[in-house]
């Protein structure tokens, strides 16, 4: 998926150490595209988040001009996969 940046240049959702959406901005981009906390983040910007820590994955999320997620719904209880 595609990520969007709000007027404010915030993609409007965070992710805990694990690469797991811990919480998402009601309505806004992210929303809008289908991601919801629980959905765990496989690749940022084609990096797979494996092989990052957790302040080279806000710093990829922070300063990449166009952002992109290979993204894993969570199970139907809400819990990541």
């Amino acid at each position: 998926m595609t990520l969007r940046r709000n007027r404010l240049g915030q993609l409007g959702f965070h992710i805990n150490s694990e690469g797991v959406v811990a919480d998402v901005e009601a309505h806004g981009f992210a929303w809008q595209a289908g991601l919801r906390p629980g959905c765990r983040l496989v690749e940022i910007c084609l990096v797979a988040v494996v092989t990052l820590s957790h302040e080279q994955m806000i710093e990829l999320l922070r300063t990449s001009r166009n952002v992109t997620a290979v993204v894993l719904p969570p199970h139907g209880d809400g819990t990541p996969r």
